[in-house]
């Protein structure tokens, strides 16, 4: 049995092709669950100068410190920069960065540091996600625009699990295009 929420209908035409399953073995069930009423999504310009749309973050922080936070990042750098701010303005808070260029011991402590809910601020790739369950979700901010549709919907959909209200903010800005567009290159070259 295989089960997901968001794929769509390519991905499973892949997945059953990389596990050879033929299409008259399997069923696919589709509900309506894109409509989270719980979530109330917010889309902002992001100022083009870091320190001022990182000013905007710790506001949304400061102002939702009742539940726990993901802020997802485009690229390993991003993330890792917004750490470091986030580390200098904000204390006493428990904040975490999760990305693919971790080490296996480092992201398995930053996994294990989520789930049992000492981290209260995961600053993340898309790397950030697989089993990733938490119901105490409050807010999600996208600090880029991410890769998909289906990104942007999972990863959102990871607040307000608990069927209570949650929020979401995306930044855009005029750099997340030239930023994807770098990402599918070097993937491409891997």
């Amino acid at each position: 049995m295989l089960l997901t929420a968001t794929c769509t209908r390519m991905e499973v035409n892949e997945i059953c092709k990389n596990l050879i399953i033929e299409e008259n073995n399997f069923a696919l069930i589709r509900g309506s669950t894109s409509h989270r009423s719980e979530i109330i999504f917010n889309v902002k310009e992001r100022k083009e100068i870091r320190d001022q749309y990182i000013t905007e973050i710790i506001s949304i922080v400061n102002a939702n410190l009742l539940g726990r936070i993901i802020i997802y990042c485009a690229t390993h750098s991003s993330c890792e920069y917004l750490y470091n701010k986030l580390q200098e303005s904000l204390n006493n808070i428990s904040i975490n960065y999760f990305h693919g260029g971790l080490c296996d011991n480092e992201r398995e402590t930053a996994m294990n540091n989520w789930k049992t809910n000492y981290t209260q601020i995961m600053i993340a790739t898309s790397a950030f996600g697989m089993g990733i369950n938490s119901s105490n979700v409050r807010v999600v901010i996208h600090v880029e625009v991410p890769m998909s549709m289906t990104s942007l919907i999972q990863e959102a959909g990871r607040a307000g699990r608990d069927g209570n209200t949650a929020t979401h903010f995306i930044f855009y800005g005029k750099k997340d295009i030239r930023t994807n567009y770098s990402i599918i290159a070097e993937y491409r070259e891997t």
